[in-house]
């Protein structure tokens, strides 16, 4: 059963890796995060390269969901429309702090429309 249990944490994480795309994250960084602050984005993607060379080590694998052929063509199909929202989202986010305290309601309808686009897409929270 322990080992069911492993198996199973190491497919959800092989997932969660197949789904990441380093590049969307350093996008949404480089327009909402200060420059001081960017250092721990490029220490977190490292961090995230490392655990996926592990897992890919330990399951055999030369990319993630190597044995997943339906998610891996899902996640190659999908990720043209939902890098379109990602970059919809960071700019929408920057101009929403832009804004500060002044509501705006069609800028806040459209962020919530690519939040929930993204979530969609990756078919999670996102």
């Amino acid at each position: 059963m322990l080992a069911i249990r492993f198996e199973t944490t190491l497919d959800l994480v092989e997932m969660v890796l197949a789904k990441t795309i380093p590049e969307v994250h350093e996008r949404y960084e480089a327009l909402l995060v200060d420059p001081e602050l960017q250092g721990l984005g490029r220490e977190l993607r490292g961090r995230r390269d490392e655990t996926e060379a592990a897992i890919l080590a330990l399951r055999g694998h030369d990319e993630a969901m190597a044995h997943n052929h339906v998610l891996r063509r899902s996640i190659a199909v999908r990720n043209p429309y939902v890098d379109v929202l990602n970059r919809l989202q960071a700019v929408l986010l920057q101009r929403t702090r832009a804004a500060g305290e002044t509501p705006d309601p069609v800028l806040d309808a459209a962020l919530l429309t690519t939040v929930n686009g993204v979530a969609a897409g990756m078919r999670n929270t996102g």
